[in-house]
C-alpha cells in the first residue's frame, strides 16, 4: 500500500501528475448504471418536451446532486471517495453535478476537425469567467472531476470525451503548416465501456468526439473542490435537499458538517468563515479519512 493514501496507487497518482488522468473500470455495477440510467431517461424525455429540443440537441442539467437520491449518493460514492481525499485532502466540496445527455448526429459534424472553432464542441479548459489565476503560467491545482459513463464509449467517434495529455502542465498547441492547432500526439479519446470513470484535472484541454454510434452517450461528471472556493452550481442547497443528510454528504453539498448555520462562527466581533478556518466538527470527511487509513493500515499488517 503507498505510504498515507487511502486507496490511490502510484501508478494512479503518477499518471495523474503526468497525463492528468487516470481511468477506473468497473467503478459503477450493473445495478448503479441501470438506477443512473432510468433517472437520467425520465428527466431527459421530459425537459425536450418541455423545451422543445431537436431529435440531435444535447441535453444537459447542473446540480443533479440536489435532484434525486441516486445522484446524491453518488457524490460520496464508496470506491471513488477515497481516490477524491487522496488527490484533493479532505477539505474538499462539490463544485458543480451535471449529467450530460448527446444523441446521435449527422455525420457532417465529423468533418469538422476535432474541436477546432468551427466543430460543435470546441477545445477548452474548465474555469471561472476571467480565468483560473498562473503561477509561471500554469494553473494550480484548483479542481478534479470524476466522468462516470454510462454507455458504450467504446469505439471511435461514440461521443466521447477527448482529451490533451498532460495540458494542464504545458500548452497544447503547437504550430503546424503554419496553423495552430492541438497537438494530435498528445490527443486520448477516452473509449471506454459502461461503468468506467474518468478521475481527471479540469484544468486538462478538452473536448467532445462526434457522436456517430446510432445511440446517445449518457454520462455524470462530478465537480470537487477546496471548501474556500464558491461552488458555481448553488450558493446553499434547499433545506430539502439537505434532510437526511449524512455529515461528509452536508460537507460536500457545502454545509458544516454539524448540520448548523453558524457559516461565520459565533464571535460577532471577530467573525470568520468556518469554511476558511474550519473546526473538524464542519468536516467530517477529516475524521472518516483517518478512520479508514487505520484500517487499511491494520489490514496490511495482517
Amino acid at each position: 500500500m503507498q505510504k498515507d493514501k487511502l486507496k490511490l496507487t502510484p501508478e494512479q497518482e503518477r499518471q495523474f501528475e503526468e497525463d492528468g488522468f487516470f481511468l477506473v473500470e468497473d467503478a459503477l455495477s450493473g445495478q448503479e448504471i441501470a438506477e443512473l440510467l432510468g433517472v437520467i431517461d425520465e428527466l431527459n424525455e421530459r425537459y425536450r418536451r418541455e423545451r422543445n429540443l431537436g431529435a440531435h440537441e444535447p441535453f444537459q442539467m447542473r446540480n443533479v446532486a440536489a435532484l434525486h437520491p441516486v445522484f446524491k449518493k453518488l457524490m460520496d460514492h464508496p470506491g471513488m471517495l477515497p481516490l477524491v481525499v487522496d488527490l484533493m485532502g479532505f477539505n474538499i466540496q462539490l463544485r458543480t453535478s451535471h449529467l450530460d445527455v448527446r444523441p446521435p448526429q449527422p455525420a457532417a459534424v465529423a468533418e469538422k476537425e476535432l474541436g477546432s472553432a468551427e466543430s460543435f464542441f470546441p477545445w477548452h479548459a474548465d474555469q471561472p469567467d476571467y480565468g483560473w489565476p498562473l503561477v509561471d503560467g500554469v494553473i494550480p491545482f484548483m479542481e478534479m472531476k470524476i466522468g462516470y459513463y454510462l454507455t458504450d464509449l467504446s469505439q471511435h467517434h461514440s461521443g466521447a470525451i477527448c482529451v490533451v495529455r498532460g495540458s494542464h502542465r504545458s500548452s497544447p498547441w503547437i504550430e503546424r503548416e503554419g496553423r495552430r492547432v492541438v497537438d494530435p500526439e498528445r490527443v486520448f479519446e477516452v473509449n471506454v465501456r459502461p461503468g468506467t470513470a474518468l478521475v481527471w484535472r479540469s484544468a486538462l484541454w478538452h473536448c467532445v468526439s462526434p457522436n456517430l454510434s446510432g445511440q446517445a452517450r449518457k454520462c455524470l461528471y462530478y465537480g470537487y473542490h477546496p471548501r474556500w472556493i464558491r461552488p458555481s452550481d448553488f450558493e446553499h442547497q434547499d433545506p430539502v435537499v439537505l434532510e437526511g443528510c449524512t455529515p461528509i454528504q452536508l460537507q460536500l453539498l457545502g454545509e458544516l458538517g454539524t448540520g448548523k448555520k453558524n457559516y461565520s462562527g459565533d464571535d460577532a466581533v471577530q467573525p470568520v468563515s468556518r469554511y476558511w478556518r474550519p473546526k473538524d466538527e464542519d468536516i467530517p470527511l477529516k475524521a472518516w479519512a483517518e478512520e479508514l487509513k487505520k484500517e487499511r493500515t491494520e489490514e496490511a499488517k495482517q
